[in-house]
C-alpha cells in the first residue's frame, strides 16, 4: 500500500509540474488541480465524452500563476495552442478602439462619413459594400452588435436569394467545392451587400444581434484606416509590444493547421465525435480567425484590460461599458461577474477568457471539445463554475459588476 501511494504522489507530483507547479510549499495548484479533476470527470462521464477530451485552467494573479489540467491522455501545458474563435473579437474592437484614441477614425462615425484626414468614406461607395442602412450605422453599432448587419457565418443565406447559395451558410457552401478558398473581406460583405441583408428589427440601433460578419466590417475599416492588413496591424501594434510569441491571425484559405503543440479538437455531430483541428479560417478574419495559448490569452486580458497596454484606462472603460439595451455586451467585449472578456466556441474548441479589473486577476479556460449534438449550456456552466472555483482557491473570490450607460 505504501509503495502504490508513492506511485500515486509521483504521478500527481509530475502533472502538477507539468501544468506548471510544482512548487511543494505551494497549495493552491494542488487544490485547483483536485478541484478540476473532481468537476471535469463527472462531466465526461455524463456526457460520454471521448478518452482524450480535456480540459485547461490557466490563471494570472497579483500573487503568482496556476495551471490545471484534466482529462487529456498526454501532459499539456499553458503553451500549447488552440483556436480561441470569437475572442478573436477582443483584437478586432482593440484595434479600432487604439484607432480611435490615436485619432484615425471615431467611433461614433457612420460608415459613409469620411476616415479623419482624408476623402475616403470608411467603407466604399461601391455596390459590393451597399450593405442595408450603411449611411445610418456607426462604428458603435457594430463594435456593441446593434447595427442589424445579418451574420452570413452563422446563419443561412434566405431561401429568397437569387443566388445559387440561398438556404445555405455562405462558407460552408463555397468551400465544400473548394476547401482551400481564399475567402476576403470584400467578398464576406459583398454577399450581405448583393442580397440586401439585414435584421429588420434592428434598423436603427433598436436590437440586439451578435453578428460575425459585422466584425468582418469592422476588419476592413482596420485596414483602410489603418493602411495595413488586419494580421499586420494587430501583429504590429499588439502581438510583438506586449510579447504575445504563442499568438498568429491566419488568413490564407491554405493555412489551416494549428502551430505544434496545440489541442487537439474534437466535434460530435449524430452523435460521432471526430478530430477537428485542421480548418480554413479566411472567411473569419476579424471575428474568429486566431490562434494562441492559454498563457497569451491571460496576458492579453490582463494587460490589455487593466489599462496597462496600448490602450489608455479610458478606452478600457468605453469599451467596457455596456451598451444601452444590451444585457452584458459593451463594445467588442463581454461583462459576466467572472470580469470582462469574451468567450468562443468553433469546430473542435470553446473557450473562455476573463479579467476582474477590481483584483487583477485574468482566468483563461480552454475545453478542445464542442457538441454540436446539445445545447451549450451546460459546457458554458462547467466552464464559467471552475473558473469561478479556481478563482476561490488562489484566493480572490470576488465578483465584476458590469458597468452600465448612465
Amino acid at each position: 500500500m505504501m509503495y502504490v501511494r508513492r506511485m500515486l504522489f509521483a504521478l500527481l507530483a509530475a502533472l502538477l509540474t507539468a501544468c506548471g507547479g510544482g512548487d511543494p510549499t505551494d497549495t493552491v495548484q494542488p487544490a485547483i488541480q483536485e478541484m478540476l479533476l473532481e468537476k471535469f470527470a463527472a462531466y465526461k462521464t455524463i456526457n460520454k465524452l471521448p478518452e482524450n477530451s480535456g480540459i485547461l485552467v490557466h490563471l494570472q494573479t497579483p500573487s503568482g500563476t496556476w495551471t490545471a489540467a484534466a482529462g487529456f491522455n498526454t501532459n499539456v501545458n499553458k503553451n500549447w495552442h488552440y483556436r480561441i474563435a470569437s475572442v478573436s473579437k477582443t483584437f478586432t474592437a482593440a484595434s479600432v478602439m487604439l484607432l480611435d484614441q490615436r485619432g484615425k477614425l471615431r467611433i461614433d462615425d457612420r460608415l459613409t462619413d469620411l476616415i479623419p484626414g482624408t476623402t475616403d468614406p470608411y467603407l466604399p461607395g461601391t455596390d459590393g459594400y451597399n450593405i442595408p442602412f450603411k449611411s445610418q450605422t456607426t462604428i458603435r453599432q457594430i463594435l456593441s452588435h446593434r447595427a442589424g448587419i445579418y451574420d452570413i457565418y452563422n446563419n443561412p443565406v434566405p431561401k429568397t436569394s437569387a443566388y445559387p447559395y440561398r438556404g445555405r451558410i455562405y462558407g460552408d457552401y463555397v468551400t465544400e467545392g473548394d476547401p482551400n478558398h481564399q475567402f476576403t473581406l470584400d467578398e464576406i460583405i459583398g454577399v450581405v451587400a448583393a442580397n440586401q441583408l439585414h435584421y429588420t428589427d434592428a434598423e436603427r440601433d433598436n436590437g440586439f444581434h451578435y453578428s460575425d460578419t459585422g466584425f468582418s466590417v469592422l476588419a476592413k475599416i482596420v485596414e483602410r484606416v489603418s493602411g495595413k492588413s488586419y494580421d499586420r496591424f494587430i501583429a504590429e501594434n499588439f502581438l510583438t509590444p506586449m510579447g504575445l510569441s504563442g499568438t498568429s491571425a491566419p488568413w490564407s484559405g491554405y493555412d489551416t493547421t494549428i502551430p505544434a503543440p496545440f489541442f487537439k479538437g474534437y466535434t460530435r455531430k449524430n452523435g460521432v465525435f471526430f478530430e477537428t483541428v485542421e480548418y480554413n479560417m479566411s472567411d473569419q478574419v476579424g471575428p474568429g480567425n486566431i490562434i494562441s495559448t492559454p498563457s497569451d490569452m491571460a496576458t492579453w486580458a490582463r494587460t490589455l484590460l487593466s489599462g496597462r497596454g496600448p490602450l489608455t484606462r479610458e478606452q478600457v472603460k468605453r469599451m467596457a461599458t455596456v451598451a444601452q439595451g444590451n444585457k452584458a455586451y459593451g463594445l467588442g467585449i463581454g461583462s459576466t461577474t467572472l470580469g470582462l472578456g469574451h468567450n468562443g466556441a468553433h469546430p473542435g474548441y470553446i473557450n473562455l477568457v476573463a479579467y476582474n479589473p477590481d483584483d487583477d486577476v485574468a482566468v483563461v479556460v480552454v475545453t478542445p471539445f464542442i457538441d454540436y449534438d446539445k445545447k451549450m449550456d451546460d459546457h458554458m456552466t462547467m466552464m464559467i463554475s471552475v473558473a469561478t472555483e479556481a478563482r476561490k482557491i488562489a484566493g480572490y473570490p470576488g465578483t465584476w459588476t458590469p458597468l452600465r450607460l448612465l
